[in-house]
């Protein structure tokens, strides 16, 4: 709990940004190789990667975790209509799971204000707190569209990997998200902003 440790912290997360990097290259390989089980693991590992890197950690961790999932995310969408439906059921049963073990948003700014307190301590963290109170808000709010948009974006892949799940064993499209529950889905997923 020091202000240094952000700076020394900062190149930990570069290091965890190339490795979601590089799980995507290895994903790409395989799919130039036509191997898109092989890739859609790769891609997966990304956003298994994201989603441990938030837990416990501040809103930096939570900006860099997101964009490591966004990498796996972004990429497993690209990749989903070469996706058997065997395939299409273990991404989304392990979407699901990472997704009940996510941190809530609340948690994320409460580890912040908790770090925040520790590393000025007393008086200063109340004068610093007074003082960027208004860019704190507005980092948080911020922080909150970014984190909600990508819990809708994930929440579509898994109804979206789902359908054509359905779709590869049914021959026809579901007719409705309720078609997917609970044989392809443990439940529908919730929108981050509507409910």
């Amino acid at each position: 709990y020091s202000q240094r440790y952000v700076s020394v912290h900062m190149n930990d997360l570069v290091g965890m940004k190339r490795l979601a990097q590089a799980l995507a290259a290895e994903g790409r390989l395989a799919e130039i190789e036509n191997r898109p089980a092989e890739a859609a693991k790769s891609y997966l590992d990304d956003v298994r990667l994201g989603n441990a890197s938030v837990r416990g950690g501040v809103f930096i961790d939570a900006l860099v975790g997101l964009a490591m999932e966004s990498i796996g995310t972004a990429l497993l969408e690209r990749l989903s209509d070469r996706l058997d439906a065997k395939s299409c059921r273990e991404i989304v049963e392990t979407l699901e799971t990472l997704d009940a073990r996510r941190e809530s948003w609340d948690d994320i700014v409460a580890h912040e204000h908790a770090w925040s307190r520790r590393a000025f301590p007393g008086f200063v963290y109340g004068v610093t707190r007074l003082m960027s109170s208004r860019s704190t808000r507005q980092t948080e709010e911020k922080g909150k569209q970014r984190f909600d948009d990508h819990l809708r974006n994930t929440r579509r892949l898994m109804v979206d990997l789902a359908a054509h799940a359905y779709e590869l064993e049914h021959h026809q499209k579901p007719t409705s998200i309720s078609d997917l529950v609970p044989a392809y889905l443990k439940a529908i997923p919730q929108d981050p902003l509507t409910g």
